[in-house]
């Protein structure tokens, strides 16, 4: 007997259809079998005609079903039955990742998230400019109509690189030449093309504890064995470092995810010795560099590097967009070369036409402006969280990680756990993130912290979710 759901997400006549066949192939409905006619069985579920005949046309236009003419509908012979005993229909597959994000987040007013961005801030009318001018421009001499038409290499489109290069020794002190310079479509994709440029060195992977979890994924996703290293006041333990058989390091030395700890010149030369003494590699991670808001940005540790020890990463997501998935790795000469070699058959999978506009949007001085801007606003907005979170809750509230990024840890010492924080949030129709998330080891975690993202939010909406938060925890 069939069972049909009017309240399921599957349409009426694909129960039908796959509840039949169920029975079909797992010899319920034997080869011969007539089904009922169309009249019976609208009669009996207390559906439509169309309905049925709809299930009915696409059992018989798979083999399933044949009409014979003056007696409905039999079941065809089928070999090599695979006797499936489940005749229920399958259910719905349940919503994950980004799609199941977006349909909680819409039961939220504000969400404390760091990982999108404010679309204010994006440069949409210089985008559209340029991009309508690199489309129309069909002078055989700027090779654009040639570009957009061609595949490119696993590197990128090498204009941007240069640009890229010239911009990352103004800032940051990379030295390097544009070959060096690889675009990628996000740090994650970087990670996974250096584990295989990596794959003889790379079987155990010392990482920053508390760290970025979306670099830890992907060592998990390809079964790299990982050692957490804790953070101190000047960055990673190197004690411990030291003690492991890692023979890379994945860090943040300039603005540690998630402490915002800075380390300093001393702990870098030791980490950069220890690379040196044991033919290993550091995976430095530059991933907010241009958003400080006091001081000067700091030297990267690739800057220092003189054996070719360092791998450098950065990502335009949070200065542009995250949604054009473009970021970007500096090589040490030995590795790229090794990417020649490994990736020469690939293309780049970022589109060529978004290279070509950052890189025309870079060569017009657009950049450079668009920096200035967006640190002004994001500093706006740092400095409203954290004279708002001193108004609110006073010495009852910690806050770490300040003065650059676009988020900070909320730390509530003695205070509710984070588990009561997040529910009762919730409760105000608030999203805040736990950091425990931040943790491998979540015993180390603080039991009363948050990860606190301000990016996505106006100013106005940072004091009003805060001031909501303060009635919600009280």
């Amino acid at each position: 007997m069939l069972k049909l759901d009017a309240t399921s997400a599957m349409p009426l006549f694909q129960q039908i259809y796959c509840q039949i066949r169920a029975d079909i192939l797992s010899g319920a409905r034997a080869e011969g079998t007539r089904l009922p006619s169309l009249r019976a069985m609208c009669k009996e579920m207390q559906i439509g005609k169309n309905t049925v005949e709809s299930a009915y046309a696409q059992l018989a236009l798979e083999g399933y079903i044949a009409a014979t003419p003056g007696s409905g509908y039999k079941v065809n012979p089928i070999y090599g039955l695979l006797h499936q005993m489940e005749s229920s229909p399958p259910a719905p597959l349940s919503p994950a990742g980004n799609d199941y994000a977006q349909k909680i987040n819409q039961h939220y007013r504000y969400n404390f998230s760091y990982e999108n961005s404010d679309g204010s801030t994006f440069p949409n009318a210089i985008w559209r400019k340029l991009t309508s001018q690199i489309l129309a421009d069909d002078d055989a001499a700027s090779g654009y109509s040639t570009e957009m038409h061609s595949y490119s290499g696993a590197a990128g489109y090498l204009p941007l690189r240069h640009q890229l290069a010239s911009y990352l020794y103004r800032s940051r002190g990379v030295r390097c030449v544009a070959e060096q310079v690889i675009i990628c479509s996000g740090l994650q994709p970087s990670i996974m093309s250096i584990l295989r440029l990596l794959q003889g060195e790379c079987s155990l992977v010392a990482l920053e504890e508390p760290g970025y979890h979306g670099a830890r994924a992907v060592y998990e996703c390809f079964n790299i064995s990982t050692i957490a290293v804790p953070v101190k006041e000047d960055g990673l333990d190197l004690a411990v470092l030291a003690k492991s058989s890692a023979r890379v390091a994945h860090i943040a030395p300039s603005h540690q995810f998630p402490t915002g700890v800075i380390m300093p010149i001393s702990k870098r030369m030791e980490i950069m010795n220890w690379a040196m003494e044991n033919e290993s590699f550091i995976i430095e991670d530059d991933y907010d560099s241009e958003l400080r808001y006091s001081g000067r940005p700091i030297p990267s540790m690739q800057s220092i590097d003189t054996n070719g020890r360092v791998i450098y990463l950065g990502t335009l997501s949070k200065v542009l967009s995250p949604g054009l998935r473009m970021s970007y790795m500096v090589l040490p000469p030995q590795l790229y070369q090794r990417f020649r070699e490994i990736f020469s058959n690939f293309q780049c999978t970022v589109p060529w036409l978004e290279q070509a506009v950052l890189t025309r949007f870079m060569a017009e001085g657009h950049w450079e402006r668009h920096l200035r801007k967006i640190c002004q606003q994001k500093k706006k907005k740092h400095d409203l969280f954290v004279n708002t979170v001193n108004q609110l809750w006073g010495e009852r509230a910690t806050i770490h990680g300040h003065n650059a990024g676009l988020h900070l840890l909320l730390e509530f010492t003695g205070g509710p756990s984070e588990e009561e924080l997040v529910s009762k949030a919730a409760m105000a129709k608030i999203k805040v993130h736990p950091a425990s998330l931040l943790w491998s080891d979540k015993a180390r975690c603080p039991k009363n912290c948050l990860f606190m993202g301000y990016g996505m939010l106006s100013e106005s909406d940072i004091v009003s979710a805060l001031k909501m938060l303060k009635a919600a925890w009280c």
